[in-house]
């Protein structure tokens, strides 16, 4: 049996769950995604996000919840076809929507982690052809600086854009998101306007409130390999991969640059050092193969034909993505080179047998835990997610949450896994009877 010890976490460590609006809120009718679930054929099972997990209205049941289970931070975002429904006219109802939403997680005792753009975009801002429109940065951040002018005094830290590489990917190269794009150019044009848009973001912030919050990106990284590693052609694939959805945006800003392959290095006003921390979100690793890069590179590779490598017997969530910690650790170590506090924003596993979920949590806080034992200044754990929800392009298909919906009457069932990490969370601290417990 494996040897296993108490671990702690440093003073002060948040500890809490992620969430996005149109995941959870329901009724977001005026983004791309509503628009898009409502063609059809795109969806698992034909899904639609509908009323979601009711959060808009229960908000506060939600975070009397969270404040049960031990949490003591939580990450919403903020719909913006909420707040700029048309080009330049704010929803002063929906600001106060948020406001009332804010005060509740200070109520209950919550620091709020508040991104600003979570994957869903406006139906104007769309029909000005969204990311690809070189005003795109300047629209967004526009929004960013109303949001912190209104807000500001509420959020100690602001999210600028999630995931922006997922965007790059999943809308531009693989065609599984809106507006299912399958361009290698499009693609690298989104990621430099996304680049524009976070340092934009994160100036327009800065200069609308003047209560110093902390601004940062929230980044998606899965640690590249080569699924051949015998293979230079695998190798250099997995280089390539690494370069556009790992190194691109941390070397664009600590540099201030526009890199490759989406720049040739331009220097930008105002991007180097735009960030106060890194947000992080890992799942899993990726192994990438010469020949699926090609395929995704040329466009030939349709969404339906994309299937992750994996090797034999892996242990995989329902999602197929591979349960890696080591790989938790290894970017959490690479990251560190930036000497910015890193805050993980999201990670966790869909899965039915919850022991299963327990026993991913453990392990990657254990490789969480083994980063700062290094020195390595990591702030906060935020588990995906609080409840099951919309899953994206798997609609209803995936569970992630600590706590179950009902069904029919999407009351909150918290599950085993929201009770151990409520222990942990209050204790700040995992046993070794828990690691015993659940990883024998």
């Amino acid at each position: 049996m494996a040897e296993y010890t108490d671990i702690s976490f440093p003073p002060g460590f948040l500890w809490g769950c992620a969430t996005s609006s149109h995941q959870v809120e329901g009724n977001c009718t005026n983004n791309d995604w509503w628009a898009w679930e409502r063609e059809g054929g795109h969806i698992r099972e034909g899904g639609v996000s509908g009323l979601a997990c009711d959060h808009y209205n229960r908000f506060d049941e939600d975070f009397a919840l969270s404040q049960e289970l031990g949490h003591n931070a939580h990450r919403i975002s903020i719909e913006w076809s909420r707040i700029e429904p048309q080009e330049g006219r704010w929803d002063m109802a929906e600001v106060d929507h948020y406001r009332r939403v804010l005060e509740s997680m200070h109520r209950h005792g919550l620091t709020p982690f508040v991104t600003l753009h979570h994957f869903t975009n406006p139906l104007w801002f769309r029909d000005r052809g969204g990311w690809l429109n070189p005003q795109a940065p300047d629209l967004i951040a526009r929004y960013a600086g109303f949001m912190a002018r209104e807000l500001g005094d509420a959020v100690p830290f602001w999210l600028t854009i999630n995931e922006p590489m997922v965007t790059v990917t999943a809308g531009y190269l693989l065609g599984m998101f809106p507006p299912c794009v399958r361009d290698m150019a499009q693609a690298l044009l989104v990621g430099k306007h996304l680049l524009l848009a976070h340092g934009r973001m994160y100036q327009a912030i800065k200069e609308a409130t003047s209560h110093r919050p902390l601004v940062g990106p929230v980044l998606n990284m899965s640690d590249i390999q080569p699924q051949d590693p015998d293979s230079e052609g695998d190798r250099q694939a997995a280089q390539t991969v690494d370069t556009l959805l790992n190194e691109y945006f941390l070397v664009g800003l600590s540099l201030g640059v526009i890199p490759p392959p989406a720049g040739g290095g331009e220097e930008v006003a105002g991007l180097k050092g735009a960030w106060d921390f890194i947000g992080l979100n890992y799942y899993s690793r990726e192994l990438i193969s010469q020949q699926m890069l090609e395929l995704i590179s040329d466009g030939t590779l349709a969404p339906a034909g994309f299937v992750r490598h994996t090797p034999p017997g892996a242990e995989l969530s329902l999602m197929g993505w591979e349960v890696y910690p080591v790989g938790f650790y290894k970017l959490i170590k690479r990251l560190s080179a930036y000497r910015v506090p890193i805050y993980v924003t999201e990670n966790g596993t869909s899965v039915v047998d919850d022991r299963q979920r327990i026993s991913y949590i453990l392990r990657h806080l254990r490789q969480v835990h083994r980063a700062i034992g290094e020195g390595v200044d990591v702030r906060a754990y935020l588990h995906w997610s609080l409840t099951d929800n919309f899953e994206w392009a798997e609609g209803w298909q995936q569970w992630f949450g600590l706590v179950a919906l009902e069904p029919g009457t999407l009351n909150r069932k918290p599950r085993p896994a929201a009770y151990v990490f409520r222990d942990i969370a209050r204790a700040n601290a995992i046993t070794a009877e828990q690691f015993r417990a659940y990883l024998g």
